[in-house]
């Protein structure tokens, strides 16, 4: 994970607080409990994302020399790997 769990935590709080402070949402639960659950999406996503570059290395450590012998860039076929496999698991990146 790219983030430490206290920045996740501070942009979590900053989102809560800017919802409701430009009154985009009224909570029916503490604010707290919308901050928790905002860096919970937050970390869930990091992770998937996660996996998935590891996916995406171990799929394309396979075709390094076919990738090398096309003279293709692998940051390249790496990032259009990572959108492709993302839109059809449903991560957001």
């Amino acid at each position: 994970m790219r983030l430490p769990k206290e920045l996740i935590k501070h942009i979590a709080d900053a989102i809560a607080a800017v919802l409701e402070n430009k009154g985009m949402v009224k909570y029916v639960v503490s604010k707290a409990a919308i901050s928790t659950t905002v860096a919970e999406v937050i970390t869930e996503n990091m992770v998937a994302e996660d996996k998935l570059k590891k996916e995406v290395e171990k799929l394309l450590s396979a075709h390094e020399d076919e990738i090398a012998k096309g003279h293709m860039d692998y940051r390249k076929v790496f990032e259009l790997t990572m959108q492709k496999l993302a839109k059809e698991k449903g991560i957001v990146l």
